[in-house]
């Protein structure tokens, strides 16, 4: 999570720029001045940004993830600000057909963390895709979850709090301002990545870090089903990533998910932990 500051703040200054990602609206960005939030919008397009908007007093926002929100019957966006005790119905959906919802999770979003609540939300007994949430006095994000389904995986909270501290160290010591999801991660790159190709998905990524690794020989000798197996690299890579504890795979159905997606934040997040493991060298040249 990061808490965003800036200076001569107004509706609708942009705190992300535009981008074609599907990852926007699951930032859990916070704002410092507790006048404001920060919302996002979808395009026509398919773009998407993250922004400043008015708090309006006394309401609080619901964001959800892999579902859909709706009040009295009537869909409502992502960061709908409510009145506390407004009930809000929630239907899951998965990214991968066939998965089905386990259950759910509320976390509270607030400048000082984001904790998990367990005493707001009602699943439906008759059909766990569904549920109902009595917004609380604060700030929601409300997660359907799915066994095994993979959403931009890689690495898990350590990492995640390593790298938000060195963002954060970066950004203050660098530059009074905004604290932003962009800048952040391009800062991060610019001093702990330099020259090197940002990957736009998992086996890019897993390619990637094998590679600084000096291509090092996994313990398994297995081949993943959704692999080309005469890409030798690529089967190294994977598995080494996943035995490392840098990335996840589908071992259940022997798939590591190759071309789906990463975020500019989780290559940071995940680079990062391979530092931190001593995985390869943790000052570049």
């Amino acid at each position: 999570m990061a808490v965003i500051s800036a200076e001569n703040v107004s509706k609708e200054t942009k705190v992300t720029k535009k981008t074609n990602s599907h990852y926007q609206k699951d930032l859990k960005l916070v704002s410092a001045d507790p006048g404001y939030i920060i919302d996002y919008q979808k395009n026509e397009d398919g773009t998407e940004y993250r922004y400043f908007n008015t708090r309006v007093s006394g309401r609080y926002y619901v964001n959800p993830i892999h579902a859909t929100m709706a009040v009295e019957g009537e869909d409502v966006r992502p960061y709908s600000q409510f009145l506390p005790g407004t009930k809000v119905t929630l239907n899951a959906f998965s990214n991968e057909e066939g998965k089905q919802c386990t259950g759910w999770k509320v976390e509270k979003i607030a400048a000082d963390g984001v904790t998990e609540v367990h005493d707001v939300l009602v699943p439906n007994s008759e059909d766990p895709e569904t549920a109902t949430l009595t917004v609380p006095d604060y700030d929601v994000f409300v997660t359907a979850e799915y066994e095994d389904e993979i959403v931009d995986p890689g690495t898990g909270g350590d990492a995640a709090g390593n790298i938000q501290g060195a963002l954060s160290a970066v950004v203050v010591g660098a530059a009074a301002g905004a604290i932003i999801y962009e800048a952040g991660t391009g800062i991060y790159r610019v001093i702990n990545m330099p020259g090197i190709p940002m990957p736009s998905n998992r086996i890019e990524l897993a390619e990637l870090l094998w590679e600084r690794a000096d291509k090092p020989e996994p313990v398994s000798t297995a081949l993943y089903s959704d692999i080309d197996e005469d890409d030798t690299d690529a089967q190294k890579a994977a598995h080494w990533a996943v035995e490392q504890d840098l990335m996840k795979d589908d071992a259940d159905n022997n798939k590591f998910n190759p071309h789906f997606p990463v975020s500019k934040l989780r290559v940071c997040t995940t680079w990062e932990k391979a530092k931190q493991k001593g995985l390869f060298d943790k000052t570049e040249e």
